[in-house]
């Protein structure tokens, strides 16, 4: 480390995930990074459970925001506690390894980088369901997001505190997809996005019913982000027939499941469609949305 390195704030967001969040706390409480320069805030956003017993165990600073529950409110209500140069965001659902921060501050300086989106991986259990292998293939694969759609998620994302000033906060209205939507923003407007290989974070996959809620909570953010990408009305709701097509089976072997068996497979696939349906109903919703996020 050196001594220019600048203080940072780690803002998570937490709905009754106590046990998780205590995870997450206990690996930022064994950052490489100067413990002087590390300001961890938790926001609660209307848990049914006290987080206030983890501040007996670990050093953070608690917030609430319980007028609106939704992860980007309550990432905006920590911004507005954050004291760092720079932020750092992750979920409760999440553990950084020891070197996140460290790896990811790296990263900003030595890219010149305005945001950097960090690597995620999955711990899939041992005998895991079809969901959590699917979920592990197309979720929060932050690589290709920044590499490839210049976008990053929040379940891993470093920028300079001073990009708020210039973008403005997340739309608190929505509960996901809003981060690719900022991102994106960001770099629409000249600021730099890198990726970090070395700012880990372990998620651990969804099953069924988690899946589909997830899918249709992002399906909700796409026509906002393909309004962003410049798509006219008639190529959005193109977008969204396309959506409920069963999808094809080459796409299993292009992300190497050509090993799994037969069975196994076709039940991925299974997934794969339901996900697609979830995805495809949330686009509907979201179409409404349009006309409240510029």
């Amino acid at each position: 480390m050196t001594p220019s390195n600048p203080k940072i704030s780690v803002i998570i967001p937490v709905l009754n995930n106590r046990e998780e969040l205590r995870s997450t706390l206990q690996v930022l409480h064994e950052q490489t990074y100067p413990k002087e320069l590390l300001e961890v805030i938790v926001v609660d956003n209307g848990s049914d459970e006290p987080l206030e017993p983890l501040s007996e165990l670990f050093s953070f600073v608690l917030v609430k925001e319980t007028g609106n529950r939704s992860p980007y409110a309550a990432r905006n209500r920590g911004l507005k506690a954050a004291t760092g140069s720079l932020i750092a965001m992750t979920d409760a659902n999440k553990t950084p390894v020891r070197q996140w921060i460290e790896e990811g501050v790296k990263t900003l300086q030595s890219e010149n980088a305005d945001l950097v989106g960090g690597n995620i991986t999955f711990q899939l259990p041992v005998n895991h369901t079809a969901s959590e292998r699917f979920d592990s293939l197309y979720f929060n694969n932050n690589r290709n997001l920044v590499l490839n759609e210049q976008a990053s998620v929040t379940g891993n994302l470093f920028f300079k505190k001073s990009l708020i000033d210039e973008l403005g906060e997340f739309p608190g209205s929505f509960r996901s997809g809003m981060d690719i939507w900022w991102s994106q923003r960001a770099v629409r407007k000249g600021f730099k996005l890198a990726f970090s290989e070395s700012a880990v974070v372990i998620c651990t996959p969804r099953r069924f019913f988690g899946l589909m809620k997830k899918s249709f909570r992002v399906g909700i953010a796409h026509p906002m982000i393909f309004r962003g990408y410049g798509y006219s009305n008639a190529r959005i709701a193109d977008q969204i027939l396309r959506t409920f097509f069963p999808p094809k089976f080459r796409w299993m072997k292009e992300k190497g499941l050509t090993g799994e068996s037969l069975w196994f497979r076709l039940k991925i696939w299974f997934v794969a469609w339901a996900y697609k349906i979830l995805l495809g109903l949330g686009r509907i919703k979201g179409v409404r949305s349009l006309r409240d996020v510029g």
